[in-house]
C-alpha cells in the first residue's frame, strides 16, 4: 500500500489518503505517486499532497521498489487552505513538471526538477499540452428566481480542454462540450494510419458517465458517444482512463477504462479494454 490508510471511528489520529495520481518516467524508470493527506475521510478534512517515489526493478514482473515514507509538498499550498486533486503533468520540451491541484483561490504551480529533487528526462511525447477542466454553466429558465440557483440547480456543468501548443507559454480554451459533463479524464488514441484522436470521459449527475471524441487535439468534442454504457456510482467521482500503445507493427493504442462498476456504492471494479 503506496499510502497507509490509518482511521477508524474511535482514533483520536486519523490519517487518510484520496484521490491519487501516478505519474511513470518511463526513460527514467521511475514513478511519481501524488495524493491528498486528510485527517478523515471526508472531502472537508483534506490537508495537503504527499508524494512517494518508486523505481522499476524488474521489467519483466513489473516489480517496482517505493521509498520509504512520503515526502510533503509543503510548497504546493496556502495558509489555511487545503490543497486537493493533484494532477502531474510533464513537458518534455523545457523539462517543467506541472502540478495542477484545487485551492482556495485555486492556484497552479510549476514543479521543476528542483523541486522534486532529480533532473527529469523525457518521458511524454506529445506536440501539444492538454489539461482537462470542466465549468458550471446556467442552464436555468429566465425567470428562476435567485434564491433557486443558490442550490445550483439551474446550473450544468460542461467538460473541455485547455490547450498549449508553445510549452505553456500561451494557452487555448476549447469548446465546451455538448452534453452535462463533470470531472472528467483524457486520453489520445492513435490508430493504425498515425491519426491522433482525443477521448474524453466525465462524471455526470445522470446515472452514466459521458464520453466524447476529439479530432482537433481537444479544441472541441463534436463526437458524443452513445450514452449508458459506463454506470456513474452515486455522488462520485470516479473512474480512471489510460491509453498505452501496443508493441506491433504498424503500431496501434489500447484504452484502459476502470471504475466501481456497482450504481450506488465505491464497490466491484469494473475494467474496459479496447
Amino acid at each position: 500500500c503506496l499510502f497507509p490508510q490509518t482511521w477508524c471511528c474511535c482514533c483520536k489520529n486519523q490519517v487518510s489518503y484520496r484521490i491519487p495520481a501516478l505519474v511513470n518516467l518511463n526513460d527514467d524508470q521511475t514513478f511519481l505517486a501524488l495524493a491528498e493527506k486528510r485527517k478523515t475521510l471526508s472531502d472537508t478534512n483534506a490537508e495537503v499532497l504527499v508524494m512517494r517515489r518508486g523505481t522499476l526493478k524488474d521489467a519483466k514482473t513489473q516489480d517496482v521498489e517505493w521509498v520509504s515514507g512520503h515526502q510533503l509538498l509543503s510548497s504546493a499550498c496556502l495558509p489555511n487552505h487545503c490543497s486537493m486533486n493533484p494532477c502531474p503533468v510533464y513537458e518534455r520540451e523545457s523539462k517543467t513538471l506541472f502540478l495542477f491541484f484545487v485551492c482556495v483561490p485555486t492556484r497552479v504551480l510549476d514543479l521543476t526538477a528542483d523541486v522534486i529533487g532529480e533532473q527529469m528526462k523525457e518521458w511524454a511525447h506529445f506536440r501539444r499540452l492538454i489539461i482537462p477542466a470542466y465549468v458550471y454553466r446556467y442552464t436555468g429558465k429566465p425567470d428562476c428566481t435567485s434564491r433557486c440557483c443558490l442550490s445550483f440547480c439551474c446550473f450544468t456543468s460542461f467538460a473541455l480542454a485547455f490547450c498549449s501548443d508553445d510549452q505553456r507559454i500561451t494557452w487555448k480554451v476549447g469548446n465546451q462540450m455538448d452534453v452535462e459533463s463533470c470531472e472528467c479524464q483524457m486520453a489520445e488514441i492513435i490508430d493504425e494510419e498515425g491519426k491522433s484522436t482525443l477521448y474524453c470521459n466525465a462524471r455526470t449527475r445522470l446515472g452514466y458517465r459521458s464520453e466524447a471524441l476529439s479530432y482537433n487535439s481537444g479544441e472541441d468534442f463534436g463526437t458524443v458517444l452513445s450514452p449508458n454504457k459506463l454506470i456513474e456510482t452515486g455522488n462520485g467521482c470516479l473512474g480512471s482512463v489510460l491509453s498505452f500503445l501496443e508493441q506491433s507493427n504498424p503500431t496501434k493504442t489500447w484504452l484502459l477504462y476502470s471504475y466501481p462498476s456497482n450504481p450506488k456504492n465505491r464497490v466491484d471494479l469494473g475494467l474496459y479494454l479496447n
